[in-house]
């Protein structure tokens, strides 16, 4: 019996290993979040604002966790073509938030999120307050038929905020 007990011990121990590295990277990114919300706010000091709109904060795929709010721009500068999320831009505490822009409009839940096309511009360098980012990878078609900005927690898949542009 002992030989059985000790067995299935070693043989849970990858298990064990594996979810202990998800434990401690959730942890991490969690720390790494809440120390980003003090960096200071990135803003795109000209430019001319091609369109904007507020992170929706009702949507289904929200929660008491899992939310954001504040105002998106899209802005050209000296021939590059940003998202700016401004001063007042807040979200959930989450170990690897991402920003995405889609054609699709409405991404208002995970089921969404994950039925329709998604461009990944990269992880948000802050989770609180002001950061721009070049959409420098996407064609002059692909900025034109940006019709939402959603932020995701890629770790988890946890939908977070959208919003249409």
């Amino acid at each position: 019996m002992k030989l059985y007990l000790g067995l299935a011990l070693v043989l849970s121990l990858p298990a064990q290993a594996g979810l202990f590295d998800d434990i401690k990277t959730a942890v991490t990114g969690h720390i790494e979040d809440y120390q980003s919300r003090s960096l200071p706010d990135q803003v795109l000091e000209s430019g001319t604002v091609l369109r904007s709109n507020q992170f929706r904060t009702e949507d289904p795929g929200q929660d008491r966790l899992h939310y954001g709010r504040g105002t998106v721009e899209l802005i050209k500068d000296n021939g590059v073509t940003y998202l700016q999320l401004q001063t007042d831009v807040e979200f959930g505490l989450a170990p690897d938030l991402h920003l995405y822009v889609s054609p699709a409009k409405n991404i208002d839940t995970e089921a969404r999120f994950e039925s329709t096309e998604q461009i990944e511009i990269g992880r948000l360098v802050k989770g609180e307050g002001a950061s721009y980012y070049a959409l420098n990878q996407l064609s002059p078609a692909q900025l034109d038929a940006i019709g939402s900005v959603t932020v995701w927690c890629k770790q988890f898949s946890e939908f977070m905020a959208s919003t249409d542009l």
